[in-house]
């Protein structure tokens, strides 16, 4: 019978005194993080239905798209110092790389005030090695952000030291999506009544400052713009399809994509690879957990996995339609733990070979389906600026309103108010459109797939590059 021993303890020494300090990793990690964005092709991108929402919202050359409502305000706020001034999408993808970078570095060095250990550059690694982390970091989108501002909130609850960070990583968790930052306050809140009364305080006012600022914003919005807050909450709650539901399985078949299983979208059947890597996830959580009970500091790292699961309840119990982001924040935290795991393992001589295996697995497997991703939106997107440039020689110029599927795109990209419509048309001319042509803007109805709606029927036509058409309800001239 084999017998595995433990690594000397002076090999262990000897091995920790060649690596780099735990901070120096860290940024190493960051590093890595921004040069495989460039790699996966995120400056070449161009922008998706949701970002060309958030983007137009402070854009200096067009007009902001219809804002739906259950987004918040954050994403436009973090974008809106660039799109100000330009209207370069790759000079907005590598802004947004360099930020979820800096991001990374930041939230995850938190983490090394609870202890100055080698488990939380492996853990940074685990979470930046998703696609989910290598596909969203240059997109603008909440939920990286979301799951960096809950990395470093769990660590400032832990530490104790530090109520303005704390207070600032809940106002962008609530700025981002209100709906995560009230969980991730609820659990964090609760383990802050752990710690001693002074420190308790502390935490407990940063946490309701930091949430009081997304959910006010939120809340002077929907009196404002919406109708109230209780029509927003239900206007809300029927964009996402909230209610009581089980999307488990709607995840496991989305863990190697698509981005999003809604709106008719096929998300194909479950990987058997995908599936051995989420199952992986909480065997190493449990195995990070018993490392931590051994070692007699089960507390960061039940606060980190408490928290990761409950981010991720509500999508995959109450939100009726699943989309990979959604379950970042868990990745995030649960990352914490799982690094746990593979430090101790690394201990014994076998365990030191089978973590330096799942971890050359985890990360080929996560960055073959960041490639595939990248580069296949690349290419769908490319034809988007590419119909957008047809409109434009059509003579398409603001003032004009894009409406139809893509026409959010379209809209930005050509300066134009847009609409659009995801799946079918009504067959009456809508409001929208008819405010247009009363104004004298320049109308293009953008189709694909269905039929264009009657209205359109003698309206002027073109092929646009892809697979969209257009019809052209006011003279070009």
């Amino acid at each position: 019978m084999t017998v595995i021993r433990p690594l000397p303890s002076a090999a262990l020494d000897a091995g920790r005194a060649a690596l780099p300090p735990p901070w120096v990793l860290l940024a190493l990690v960051s590093c890595a993080y921004a040069l495989s964005q460039l790699l996966i092709g995120a400056p070449w991108t161009g922008l998706g239905w949701d970002e060309a929402v958030y983007a137009s919202q402070y854009a200096g050359h067009a007009p902001p798209a219809p804002f739906s409502a259950p987004r918040a305000r954050g994403v436009p706020l973090l974008v809106a110092p660039v799109v100000a001034v330009t209207d370069s999408v790759p000079v907005l993808r590598l802004y947004l790389v360099a930020l979820s970078s800096l991001g990374l570095f930041a939230a995850f060095a938190v983490w090394l005030r609870v202890r100055d250990s080698r488990a939380v550059p492996l853990a940074a690694l685990l979470f930046a090695g998703c696609w989910l982390s290598l596909f969203y970091g240059g997109q603008a989108m909440p939920n990286l952000y979301v799951a960096l501002a809950a990395v470093a909130a769990a660590g400032a609850v832990v530490t104790g030291r530090a109520p303005v960070g704390l207070g600032v990583a809940f106002a962008v968790m609530s700025l981002m999506r209100p709906s995560d930052a009230l969980v991730a306050a609820a659990v964090l809140g609760v383990a802050a009544l752990a710690v001693p009364a002074w420190r308790r305080t502390r935490s407990l006012v940063a946490i309701a400052a930091g949430t009081a600022v997304g959910w006010g914003l939120w809340l002077a919005e929907a009196e404002l713009a919406y109708g109230g807050m209780l029509r927003r909450l239900r206007d809300a709650g029927e964009h996402n399809a909230t209610g009581w539901s089980f999307t488990l399985a709607e995840h496991a078949r989305a863990l190697d994509g698509p981005s999003l299983c809604r709106f008719g979208t096929d998300c194909g059947p479950v990987s058997p690879v995908a599936l051995i890597w989420w199952l992986a996830i909480p065997a190493m959580v449990a195995a990070g957990l018993w490392a931590a009970w051994r070692e007699r500091r089960p507390g960061p790292a039940l606060l980190a996995t408490a928290c990761g699961v409950s981010l991720a309840l509500p999508y995959l119990f109450y939100v009726g339609y699943a989309a990979p982001r959604f379950l970042m924040p868990a990745y995030a935290l649960l990352a914490l733990p799982a690094a746990d795991a593979v430090t101790a393992l690394f201990r014994r001589r076998l365990g030191a070979a089978l973590m330096s295996a799942g971890l050359l697995a985890h990360l080929a497997l996560q960055g073959a389906y960041a490639y595939r991703m990248g580069h296949g939106h690349v290419a769908g997107r490319e034809r988007l600026a590419q119909a957008a440039e047809h409109l434009r020689q059509q003579g398409v110029r603001p003032p004009c309103l894009i409406y139809g599927e893509s026409g959010v795109q379209l809209g930005y990209l050509l300066g134009c108010e847009s609409q659009g419509v995801i799946q079918r048309f009504a067959e009456r001319q809508p409001a929208r459109v008819r405010r247009a042509l009363e104004r004298g803007y320049q109308v293009v109805v953008v189709h694909a797939g269905v039929r264009p709606p009657g209205y359109v029927a003698g309206w002027p036509g073109t092929d646009l590059p892809g697979r969209w058409k257009a019809r052209f309800g006011h003279a070009i001239r």
